[in-house]
């Protein structure tokens, strides 16, 4: 018997956090990028934001946190892997303190490949869109 991934279309998850200080310095510290947008801010306020702005790619990894989340809440024993994200886009600044909430919500299921494709929306504390993406799922039987 072929085994099927655990998803219907329409399922959804969601994670929210609050992105600290601190998270966006060791982000910094784990990928070296310490560009001025995300450590000046003296320059910052220079520019039209006028503090400094959480990474975009930092914000876009709490999609991939709730694409974890979803395949627990499915208990599904076969193995995943993410297969890749497109239509990537910041949409607009998350600051320092913002409680951001990413939204992942399966859209498409393709049994023959075994693959799940989901939006992933990632909002801040006033509902504002902030990052979009959409997300491949590879099942495997084992």
């Amino acid at each position: 018997m072929s085994k099927k991934v655990p998803f219907e279309v329409g399922d959804t998850v969601s994670y929210t956090k609050t992105i600290s200080e601190s998270d966006v310095y060791l982000f910094a510290g784990i990928t070296g990028d310490f560009s001025q947008m995300h450590m000046n801010e003296e320059f910052m306020k220079t520019t039209p934001y006028k503090t400094r702005i959480v990474h975009g790619v930092l914000t876009f990894a709490l999609g991939s946190t709730a694409s974890t989340l979803i395949q627990t809440q499915a208990r599904s024993e076969m193995p995943s892997v993410s297969y890749g994200y497109d239509r990537l886009r910041f949409t607009r600044p998350v600051y320092f303190g913002d409680t951001v909430t990413a939204v992942y919500t399966i859209t498409e299921v393709d049994q023959e490949s075994l693959k799940s494709y989901a939006k992933v929306e990632i909002y801040n504390q006033n509902k504002e869109l902030c990052v979009v993406a959409q997300h491949t799922l590879k099942f495997f039987e084992n």
